[in-house]
């Protein structure tokens, strides 16, 4: 059996077009969820005498995804329901009272919540919504008429009503000071200086044993965070994908160097060829030792590249792009100078390059 059960209209950019993004099925099934255990409460709450709801109370109970109308975009969801539910027109009416009362909870302002709806359901704010970005909205027609609005802001507050946390997705980025093996969690030192603890798949330990205690290396963590009523990060709760970017520093670099345009140097000087620096940087990149410091990488105005060290003797590089020839030099103690050219359009003088590099570039004397 199917009946229309609810039609919630999504409004923002991402919902223009009638489409419904698929992330945003996990709110559906949330909201699904949370119906079915109001309805529960409610029949509780009508029968006092009992203790659990009957047996296969809306068990059955499932919302369908029929179409996506237009109007932004607004998803309808139909009841569908099989067995002894289909013929139990009272547990539908918990069914349709627990809808209602979804609504008349988030249109209620900050401290009236309806009274029928227990707080210990609020946390449910925390899924339905939560794929919600700055500026979007779902709302939720009411009974009375009108329509219940529920942003990211709202779903905070909703959840805060109830506790001292609320949670949202959060993209963080920081290096793996250590891990627990045994807990299967790893400390992640984020770019401000603040520490938190990161759940672990399994999956990752390989990389995380490899990259664990190396700065130069950035985990991108994508996940649900708990936030508390002053919007600060307290912990990372689930995590839904990892990300390694070797060397960020300098891939940073390389990003700033690629969108530099002719004239960028006060109207005058060339842009760096977009191909070289990809080449440069597919080598540089989580080739370059890890023992030495990373080089300060200037654009020079004939559209080229100057790869300077703060170490012993000014070491430097000239890299001619047009014919990647790095041309290095450095002061030696004696007053003289040391010097060397690689051509880096063969591949076999990396090693090489690099090698040279790690004998001569040493931190300054006291």
């Amino acid at each position: 059996m199917k009946t229309d059960f609810v039609q919630p209209r999504f409004v923002g950019p991402r919902f223009e077009e009638a489409t419904l993004p698929v992330e945003v099925a996990r709110d559906l099934a949330a909201y699904e969820k949370l119906v079915k255990e109001l309805a529960k409460h409610l029949y509780l709450r009508d029968h006092e005498e009992r203790e659990r709801v009957p047996k296969g109370f809306a068990a059955d109970f499932q919302l369908h995804l029929v179409k996506v109308d237009e109007g932004s975009a607004k998803p309808l969801l139909a009841m569908v329901t099989a067995g002894l539910l289909a013929l139990d027109a009272g547990t539908s009416d918990y069914l349709i009272r627990a809808r209602d009362l979804v609504a008349e909870c988030i249109q209620s302002q900050d401290g009236q919540l309806p009274a029928e709806f227990p707080r210990s359901l609020l946390a449910y704010f925390n899924k339905i919504g939560g794929s919600l970005r700055d500026g979007e909205q779902m709302e939720l027609a009411t009974h009375q008429g009108g329509n219940a609005v529920l942003t990211p802001e709202r779903c905070k507050h909703l959840v805060l009503a109830a506790n001292k946390q609320y949670e949202r997705e959060v993209e963080v980025s920081g290096t793996i000071e250590e891990a627990n093996w045994a807990r299967s969690t790893f400390q992640l030192r984020l770019l401000d200086g603040r520490q938190l603890v990161i759940p672990m798949p399994e999956s990752f330990h390989a990389q995380a044993g490899k990259i664990g205690g190396h700065p130069r290396h950035l985990v991108v963590v994508q996940g649900v965070g708990a936030f508390n009523s002053w919007d600060k990060l307290e912990k990372i709760v689930s995590v839904e994908s990892l990300e390694i970017q070797q060397d960020f520093q300098l891939a940073a670099k390389f990003e700033e160097l690629s969108v530099l345009s002719d004239g960028w140097y006060d109207h005058l000087g060339m842009a760096p060829a977009k191909d070289k620096l990809a080449k440069l940087a597919a080598h540089m990149i989580g080739h370059y030792p890890e023992s030495q410091p990373l080089p300060l990488i200037v654009p020079t105005p004939e559209g080229n590249l100057l790869l300077e060290w703060d170490a012993e003797g000014d070491p430097s590089v000239d890299v001619d792009l047009a014919s990647m020839t790095a041309n290095y030099h450095s002061f030696s103690l004696d007053g003289g100078d040391k010097e060397g050219s690689f051509e880096l359009s063969d591949e076999s003088v990396w090693p090489v390059f690099f090698e040279f590099l790690k004998s001569n570039i040493e931190p300054r004397l006291a």
